[in-house]
Parts: structure tokens; sequence; C-alpha cells
């Protein structure tokens, strides 16, 4: 089983857990950074029977590529990832667009 990491890093854009540390060469989008989001599980008779990680994948873009977007969905759910996905959202700071993944 390939790691969330792994098959993000399918899209051939720059992927990051968390964010990109050296700030001294920004990255330009599109690109992605995810981060660990808890853990849902099933819990009886003292035990743990079924856990699933979570996680928040965040898009960012300046230019509109539905084409990356369905690309990106298809790979979460071709990996078993069933997804909830946000509104674009503009950060007016960064003069960026993301779009948020909760999987």
């Amino acid at each position: 089983m390939s790691t969330l990491y792994e098959i993000l890093s399918d899209l051939k854009i720059p992927c990051v857990y968390s964010h990109f540390r050296d700030k001294s060469e920004p990255v330009e989008p599109p690109y992605i950074a995810y981060i660990g989001n808890g853990q849902a599980t099933f819990n009886a008779d003292n035990t743990v029977y079924f856990r699933a990680n979570q996680y928040q994948i965040e898009y960012y873009f300046t230019e509109k590529n539905e084409e990356l977007e369905t690309e990106l969905e298809d790979l979460l759910l071709d990996n078993g990832y069933n997804y909830e996905k946000s509104d674009d959202a503009y950060i007016e700071d960064e003069g960026v667009f993301v779009i948020y993944y909760n999987v």
C-alpha cells in the first residue's frame, strides 16, 4: 500500500507534509500540503477494531485547473480514500486560492 505522500506525488506538482521549510526558495503554485487530522476508530470490548488515519489536503493554485482537481480526486478514490471537498477559498494575503480535501 502506498503512503499518502507517494499517492499525492503522482500529480507531479510539489507536495509536502505540513509546510515547506526553506523560506528562501518559495514554491510557486500549484502545490499540495497535507497534515494529519486525527484518527477515526471503532471501539468495543475494550479494544480498537478499526482505525483510519484522517488527513487534510490543501491544494493551492493561482489559476483554476479542473483537470488537475479531477486527477487528484481520482487518485484519492483509486487508492481507497473517500473525501470531502471545500469551496475554492481565496487567501488575499498570499494571492492564491486553496481547496481543502478531508480524507
